[in-house]
This record gives C-alpha cells, structure tokens and sequence, in this order.
C-alpha cells in the first residue's frame, strides 16, 4: 500500500500564496483503457527540432507519449487542476546560468485552454509563481509554450514545473468519456519521482479538500518538459563523485559510476582513464548495456584493478570520450577514495520493515518477512520494523519518521509495506517497487527476500562489532556493552553506532486487513539516536556502553538488542549504508527469581566473569545461574 508525502524543505510544505498544505494520499488515478503500452503519437516539435544549443530537462527527455490518458474524474468536474514535476537543485545543477527558453507538455486529449508555470521552492513552501503564460488551446500531443521572457536556471535553486487543467467528469459505462483523461503519463526516465497533481478531493473520498497531493510513483512520469537554452557541447558527460570502495588486498573490486549525459545524442559507449594514487591505467573502452538519452542520467560498472598494498588510495575516473568522440564536459573527473585492506570481517544483515495498522497490506507482507527470516541464518540476520510509510499508529516514535523520508529517496514518497537491507540499494532490482533504498515487500516472495538477505550475508565488511547485555540486579535496566575493530581501510571518521532494542509479539490495537488477533513483531522501543551517534576510536578498536531502563510493560523475554554501524549523509540516501552489525537476546522477563515463560525460577548459583563462585553479589558483571539450567549476566553497581 503507497502513501506519498511531498516532502522538499520539510514532510509537509505550505503554499506562501493560500496556506494550504501538500497532503498526504492514497487515493487513485484512473486510465482511460485498460492497456498499458505506449507509442509516440503526432510531436510538436520533435526533439530534432530543437537548436544545436538547447536541450530537453525533465523527469524523461525523450519524446514519448503515452497512448492511453490518465485522469481524475472519479473526483468530481474541477477547473482548477494544475499537474507538475518537482526539479531539485541535484537536478538543475549542470543547467546553472542557463535559460528556460519554453516548456512543453504532452496530452492524450485536447483541452479548452490551459497555462504554464513555474513556482520556486523555498524555506516556507511553494512560493508565487515565476513564470505564468496562458495556453489558447492545447493539443492532443506535445504542445511547446514559447516564454514571453527567458528563465535563467541557479544551481541551488528548486522549482515545480507545471500546466493548468480542466478535469471532467462525464460517466460512460464503467468509466468516463475520453476528455475526462487527459494526462499523458509514461514509464520512462526517472523512477523515484513521484507524481505531483492539485486537485480537490473531498473528505468523503480520503481527502482534505483543494491543494497539492502527491500520488507515487507508480504510475510514471507526467510529460512536462523543459527547454534549455546554453553553451552545451556537441559532446558532454559529467560523472558522479562516488564516495570510499572497499577492497581486499590482491583482489579486484567494482565501480557502480554514476553520469550525467548533456551531449547532443544519446550515449552508447563511453572511454575512461582509472587512475589510483595518481598512477594512471590505459584507457578503457565501454559499451553500455542501455543508451542513455540526452539530459538524463546513467551508470557503468567498472573493475578496479587488484592493489598488492593495503591502505587508503586516491581513485579517480576520467571520462575521456563519448560514441568515440572528445568529452568535452567542464567537469570530466570523479573522485573518491578506495579503501584497501588485508583483513576483512564477515557481513551480517539488518533489514529494516516499515508497516502501520493504517496499512491493510501490511499483514501479508510481515508474513513474507517471517518466511523469509526463517530461510536464513537469524543468527546474522537482525531485524528491526518502523511503524511509519503509510501514516503512523501508536507505536510509531521519532527516529521511525526522522529515517523515513531519506530511505525513501528523499522525495517525500513512502509506502509501506517496505523493506530495507543494510540501508543499500546497490544489489537490488531497479524499478517502480524500489523508492530509495526500500523495497515493496508485497511485490517479492518470501525466497526472493531471502535471496536479497543471504546476498548481503555473503558479503564482506571493514568493520566488526559484538555486544554484550547485562540485567541489572532487579531486571529494570538493561546495560549493554559493544565493542567494535575495523580495518585500516574504513572510514572510522564518518562512522555512527546506532543501537536498538526491539520487542515482538506486541498485540496490535486495530489492524487493518488482519483477520483474528494480529501481533506486531521487531518494534523498535528504544533507539540512541535516529542517526546514530560517534564512538572514539583508539587503534581502530572501541568500546560503548549503554544503560538502557525497560518498561514494565515490556516482555523482556521478547526482546533483542540490535546494533549497528552506519553514515549519515542529509543530502544522500546512497551514502546511509550499515557497515556491519551484530545483536543479541534479553534472556529474561523480571528479575533474578520470578515468572518466565511460566516457570517458576530462582537462583542456585553465581559466578565472577572468570568462573569463581561466589557466595554473595559482587560489584560489577556476575553469571547467574538459574533453577531451569540457563545462565544470565547481570551488572551489579
């Protein structure tokens, strides 16, 4: 189940010019056919028509159209629609300086009148509009809007981009009639943007009146585009600065590049120069699996070559030609740093659930999560659920909603259920079931999670931990100890600990789409910090200690404490990954002598950390060893 939030400067945008807020929808558009296919229908102008010096920046950039329109008219007749596509200054930042020059949008159905805009996004919301120019009599197909006076472009800037529609709402058989479907909306280009319509929708049909809502990304992309004007080389590719990649000493590792291509042409090879510790390799050569159209982005994948000394690398990658031609690109080289190491450490996994009770398709995911879990090793394998994705319920805490909006890509659009593995989305399916680093839980079976577990448990890490737990003398206080050593190679300078303490079998109070009794599991009731916090390292080694307080009300026999390594980057979902992690059980559920699991137990002996006996609680770690055979650790002040 999907629900998007906009979410630019902050979860919840206000418009400077009306006070209203960008809500929060489930709802549905409606296509005019039941087919899906695309073709490209009648353009104006085709993209050949564009001058040598100007380009196409949208979501897409080719010139497709959909064959079969979208609409909204099980909302009612409304004459004051408007659609758009959010740009972000990540998006704007190789068009700094230049000039919007016209904007044009795509139909499946001719309209009366229109206009198109462009509002910039500010500290307080959607500002005044900055551009505006009335459209006569748009057609079914591209129609191009020449601006009175140019925009220029700033790097730094966000802005919506926009049209001005009627939305009918005529009833014809099961549907409505063809002019109530006029938007054009493809699966091309981008994949985490979500679809931005304003439009009234009322309280009875899940809405809150007029305003902007934003509907996912499930359905595509709107055919609005931007036409730039500017210095543009015939040949132009920008790649991405790509962060630390971490090697084994003697061992090849790979480059995922990212790119931007401005050239005249789609890109279908590319030419590079690796260099490491400024000693350059030759060139290589290229061909990308996929062609990479003018204005959008890219990626390759390249082999870094094995390095016989362990240590921190200097790594760039030059792009040096494109289709065989010169790049000329102002910003031609990516840089980053390879870690190089002669010892690594076992990967294990921490996958993340988002759910609520809100969300009625959360049951059937948590029953693929448990199937899943269940075809992997739980030893390595920690699992924590936060109760936010799709609105929020009364489990849902602070650090559940601080992560959400980043994990998802950073576009204001979450659902739920989703699932996270390692804060990473290097090794899974691209597409419209990922958002960020989260994927739709419903969309995969139970082994093919499994699969993306057991891939991250294959893997390999530069850094290390295990953690300790002791109960306090009388059982209200958890006291956890972890330790962790990393390799010369990570980034002990960027590096959070997060720590966890997670319960199941929690009663649910109204679960949506649960049949009996429904029970939550891995929720989070108690997290250091949304992000995690720094650790001191000392010869790569550390050690921290936490003091947890338990709730009386919490089933202690139940619980787990899950910890984690991981970086924080704001402005990057990418760069949020889990290095490496380790948990451990709360063993008991009261104090030293009581009720667990219906037993009645106490204490028949107790030992120091180093195995001898005592005969009386001594200050600091005891073992305590119970009446059913178990042993628990216990701090003693």
């Amino acid at each position: 189940m999907r629900k998007t939030l906009l979410s630019l400067a902050a979860l919840a945008l206000s418009l400077s010019m009306n006070a209203q807020t960008v809500r929060p929808f489930s709802g549905q558009v409606e296509k005019s056919n039941v087919a899906t296919q695309q073709r490209v229908i009648t353009l104006s102008p085709k993209k050949t028509d564009l001058a040598s010096n100007q380009r196409l920046v949208g979501y897409y950039t080719t010139d497709e159209l959909a064959e079969y329109g979208l609409g909204l008219g099980n909302y009612g007749k409304n004459e004051n629609c408007k659609a758009a596509i959010d740009l972000t200054p990540e998006m704007l930042q190789a068009y700094d300086g230049m000039k919007v020059v016209a904007i044009r949008f795509g139909l499946c159905y001719k309209m009366n009148k229109s206009r198109v805009f462009i509002s910039p996004i500010n500290n307080n919301g959607i500002g005044a509009d900055v551009v505006s120019k009335d459209v006569a009599s748009p057609v079914k197909g591209w129609n191009t809007i020449t601006l009175d006076e140019p925009y220029t472009i700033s790097q730094d800037q966000e802005i919506f981009v926009g049209f001005d529609f009627i939305q009918n709402s005529t009833p014809k058989g099961n549907g409505y009639t063809e002019d109530c479907y006029p938007l054009s909306v493809v699966q091309a280009g981008r994949t985490d943007m979500p679809m931005l319509l304003f439009i009234n929708i009322p309280r009875s049909q899940g809405g809150e009146g007029e305003g902007w809502y934003s509907f996912g990304t499930d359905y595509g992309n709107l055919s609005i585009q931007l036409i730039v004007e500017g210095d543009f080389a015939d040949y132009s590719v920008t790649p991405e600065d790509f962060g630390k990649i971490s090697a084994a000493v003697n061992k090849e590792s790979r480059l995922t590049l990212s790119f931007n291509n401005l050239s005249k042409e789609a890109v279908n090879d590319l030419d590079y120069i690796m260099t490491i510790d400024g000693v350059a390799e030759a060139e290589q050569h290229v061909k990308l699996s996929e062609a990479v159209a003018t204005g959008n982005t890219g990626s390759l994948s390249l082999t870094i070559p094995a390095q016989a000394e362990a240590g921190k690398k200097a790594l760039k990658v030059e792009i040096t030609k494109v289709n065989g031609n010169v790049n000329e690109a102002k910003d031609k080289v990516a840089e980053g740093e390879l870690g190089v190491s002669a010892k690594q450490y076992p990967r294990n996994a921490v996958v993340e659930e988002f759910t609520t009770e809100k969300c009625p398709n959360c049951p059937a995911g948590a029953k693929i999560l448990s199937s899943a879990l269940a075809k992997v090793d739980e030893t390595r394998t920690f699992t924590a659920c936060h109760h936010t994705g799709y609105y929020t319920d009364w489990l849902t805490k602070s650090w559940d909603n601080d992560i959400a909006n980043l994990m998802f890509g950073g576009t204001g659009s979450t659902f739920a259920p989703g699932i996270m593995f390692n804060r990473t989305c290097d090794d899974l399916p691209k597409g419209q079931n990922l958002l960020g680093n989260v994927l739709s839980i419903n969309a995969y079976s139970a082994s093919a999670i499994a699969a993306f577990i057991k891939n991250e448990l294959n893997g390999l890490a530069d850094a290390a931990l295990t953690v300790d737990v002791a109960l306090s003398e009388d059982g209200n206080t958890a006291n956890v100890t972890v330790n962790g050593e990393c390799n010369e190679s990570y980034d002990t300078e960027s590096s959070l600990l997060t720590l966890y303490l997670t319960e199941d079998n929690i009663k649910a109070k109204s679960q949506s789409g649960a049949k009996g009794t429904y029970y939550h599991n891995h929720v989070i009731r108690y997290a250091n910090s949304s992000w995690g916090e720094q650790v001191e390292w000392n010869n790569n080694k550390f050690t921290k200690t936490f003091s947890i307080p338990l709730t009386s009300t919490w089933a202690k026999d139940k619980m787990k404490v899950v910890a984690f390594l991981n970086k924080h980057n704001k402005n990057n979902y990418k760069d949020c990954k889990i290095a490496n992690s380790n948990g451990k059980d709360l063993e008991m559920s009261s104090g030293i002598n009581g009720v667990v699991n219906g037993k009645q137990l106490t204490e028949v002996a107790r030992y120091t950390i180093d195995g001898v006996k005592l005969t009386a609680p001594q200050k600091g770690l005891n073992i305590v060893k119970m009446s059913d055979g178990s042993t628990i650790k216990v701090m003693v002040k």
